[in-house]
Order: C-alpha cells, then sequence, then structure tokens
C-alpha cells in the first residue's frame, strides 16, 4: 500500500477512536451527572422537603443552562476581516518589476 494512503488510514483511524473515547466520555459524565444530582437531592431532601430539594437543582440547572446560553450567543460587534498589511518595499518592487516587464513587451513589438 502506498505511503499516502498508509497515512490517510491511519489518520481516519486515530479520528474514529478519538470520536468513540470523546463519545464514550460524554456518556459517563451524564451518568455521573445523574448520580450527583440524585445525591444533592437525597442531601437536600433529608434536611428540608423534596420540594425544595427539587426547586434547588432546578434553579441550577436553569442557572447554568443560561449562562452556556449566552455564551453561546454570537456577540453583537461587527468584526472587521484582518487585512494583511503589504509590505511598501515588496509594493515598489512589483512596481518596478510591472515596469520592467512592460517594457520588454514594448521593445519586442518594436523589433517586429
Amino acid at each position: 500500500m502506498p505511503l499516502m494512503l498508509q497515512s490517510l488510514q491511519y489518520t481516519v483511524q486515530s479520528a474514529a477512536k478519538r470520536a468513540a473515547l470523546s463519545t464514550l466520555a460524554g456518556l459517563m459524565i451524564v451518568v455521573g451527572l445523574g448520580f450527583l444530582t440524585t445525591a444533592l437531592f437525597i442531601l437536600i431532601a433529608s434536611t428540608h422537603s423534596a420540594l425544595f430539594a427539587t426547586s434547588v437543582i432546578g434553579g441550577i440547572y436553569f442557572g447554568v443552562g443560561l449562562i452556556l446560553f449566552a455564551i453561546s450567543m454570537p456577540s453583537r460587534r461587527r468584526r472587521i476581516p484582518h487585512t494583511p498589511a503589504i509590505d511598501p518595499t515588496a509594493a515598489v518592487i512589483a512596481q518596478v518589476t510591472e515596469g520592467f516587464i512592460t517594457g520588454l513587451h514594448a521593445g519586442r513589438a518594436t523589433r517586429r
């Protein structure tokens, strides 16, 4: 198998492994969050009522959701595209080269 195809195969395999591990990690985080939520509910419900516990946990999730939603919103500032600065020396060299080529074409045209 050519080296280029081996490199492409390795890249695809490593990307698939990373995607699978990331998916598994996300699933474990969600399961862990569920258990932590249950533990927090039991802790608050043992000292207060179940209604108070669900209100606290719901408020926490709602607040975190609002914060994440605010972070994900696009900014209202207009983004000015960055144009690379042109080196003045390069501009002069380009003009001199263009003039030289124009003169070269004019000289060839007069010979004919």
